[in-house]
């Protein structure tokens, strides 16, 4: 299994470029659907969410790579809609617990899925609001899955 950890650069794996390069027509069309998906990464570690978004990218997503929680809820109250939010826990200026407080406040925002990406233990997420968690060191493939499932 492929693992991001901050202090590794993302390397994706020789069989996922394959077949996103082969021209396989199912590669093909989910590359073309995740062109039309827009991933929020909620992240303050910049070198993570730099690797994050890269990753996201690669795979065809569109990305929105946002600092804490107080940048999130201005961009996404400005009418951004992405597919799903990825969230860190623990943040500058607004962690993911008042993140999600507002959002889910919000009915627009709250239809937003959102997966938690921490190393947090599982007393210490939140759990209101919350679609889904992968825990850090990222999985590449269980990140992926994740998000392909709210992106479908």
């Amino acid at each position: 299994m492929a693992r991001i950890d901050a202090s590794v650069p993302i390397s994706p794996t020789p069989n996922r470029n394959a077949a996103i390069n082969s021209g396989a027509p199912r590669a093909a069309r989910d590359r073309d659907a995740a062109a039309q998906r827009l991933v929020a990464i909620v992240e303050d570690d910049v070198e993570f969410r730099n690797m994050l978004r890269e990753l996201l990218e690669e795979e065809g997503y569109r990305v929105l790579a946002l600092a804490n929680g107080a940048e999130a809820l201005e961009t996404l109250r400005s009418g951004v809609a992405p597919n799903v939010i990825l969230l860190d826990v623990s943040m500058p200026v607004m962690d993911g617990f008042d993140f999600l407080r507002h959002r889910n406040d919000d009915p627009r925002l709250a239809a937003v899925p959102v997966v938690l990406v921490t190393n947090a233990k599982p007393h210490e997420r939140p759990t209101v609001g919350v679609s889904d968690v992968v825990r850090k060191p990222i999985d590449i493939d269980e990140i992926l899955f994740a998000i392909k499932r709210y992106c479908a």
